[in-house]
């Protein structure tokens, strides 16, 4: 049985960085990785990791780039704007020589915050949003156009269903472009303690990153704000994955068709099905699964998972000839089955791991 075997690694040079999603070109030959911190998407050859092309701030107008997204003519990023200002989607022109945006669109629903991944098919654009009042989101259907690199109104919206299921994460199309698969998280109902500690520390290094005064004043800042300018702790839902129906015109099912929760705590992100294959990165337990999702539709038994060289993975795609799979890797602690945000591990290991399919080597 053929099994993914690392083939290189691709450090973050620079300021450590969240990797949150990798696509690969339509043949294959490249991928794009978004550096949100650093505020770029890097584009490398897939045969040797060779850096072909970065867009990058001021030109890219990147607000924290999140998911990322290549067709035939075009990149397509999500911005997630950490609140501060109202999700985008911008496209970039591939035959462009400059980092431009040649279009953008903000996110046409309010409680949708933050664009998490992207997925095409048939010129129907899939779109996740999560992080959004009590941590649930949706999925958003929007028609667009590669010809023109042109975003169109939404399609069709789901949300109600993820107010009791959890927050959409990773979306892929399936089944020839008539279902989609879209996964969900929560966080881990640990200790009120815990969370408050975790919660605080977090908020506080943000602060120490964002002020422009001494340690002393960012800590005093934190401290002051009142308890009313914090969000409202996240509500216990559930981790799974959830399968929705989808027509032609982009017309999603209210309910999904079928829900696969998980019985053991799980941080599933991001999600691609390629054929019969389905990749399913479980972040917080550091491995990616692989599904036989036409044998086993409910995903209950992974033909494969890889652990080698991951590091709380995030994003997860497959090649469209299905022999190579890349994962990115933001390089994080977690304690306690919770991710800590504030700081990297050391050596950092915020990378992008690719691997290619070889034959298992028999027992004798």
């Amino acid at each position: 049985m053929d099994s993914f075997r690392v083939k290189y690694e691709i450090s973050n040079h620079g300021q450590p960085s969240l990797l949150p999603e990798i696509a690969f070109a339509p043949d294959g030959q490249a991928f794009a990785v978004s550096v949100q911190e650093q505020n770029e998407v890097r584009l490398y050859e897939t045969a040797t990791g060779r850096l072909l092309r970065c867009w990058k701030n001021p030109a890219a107008g990147f607000g924290e780039p999140h998911g990322v997204l290549l067709t035939e003519r075009h990149l397509l990023v999500s911005n997630r704007n950490y609140f501060k200002a109202p999700s985008e989607i911008r496209v970039y022109s591939l035959n462009s020589k400059d980092d431009y945006a040649l279009h953008r669109l903000v996110t046409p629903f309010s409680e949708l915050v933050e664009a998490h991944s992207m997925t095409l098919s048939n010129g129907r654009l899939l779109v996740t949003y999560c992080e959004g009042e009590g941590r649930t989101g949706g999925v958003v259907c929007y028609a667009y156009d590669d010809e023109r690199g042109r975003i169109g109104e939404p399609l069709s919206m789901v949300d109600a269903c993820f107010h009791r299921l959890g927050d959409p994460k990773g979306v892929t199309f399936f089944d020839q472009g008539r279902r989609a698969l879209v996964s969900f998280n929560s966080l881990k109902p640990n200790p009120p303690l815990q969370r408050l500690v975790v919660r605080s520390l977090r908020r506080w290094y943000k602060k120490m990153v964002d002020s422009t005064g001494n340690v002393w004043r960012s800590a005093w800042n934190v401290l002051r704000e009142g308890q009313g300018k914090q969000r409202k702790p996240p509500p216990i839902l559930h981790n799974g994955l959830a399968v929705f129906a989808i027509d032609a015109a982009g017309n999603l099912s209210q309910e999904p068709e079928r829900v696969l929760l998980r019985d053991e705590f799980c941080r599933l992100e991001n999600v691609h099905c390629l054929d019969a294959t389905c990749a399913v990165a479980d972040t917080i337990n550091g491995q990616v699964l692989l599904y036989d999702i036409v044998a086993d539709p409910n995903l209950e038994r992974p033909r494969e998972i890889v652990r080698e060289a991951l590091s709380l993975p995030h994003g997860v795609k497959l090649s469209p000839d299905g022999n190579t799979l890349i994962v990115s890797n933001y390089g994080l602690r977690a304690w306690r089955q919770e991710i800590i945000w504030f700081g990297w591990s050391k050596p950092r290991t915020d990378t992008v791991a690719i691997y290619r399919r070889e034959a298992r080597p028999q027992p004798a």
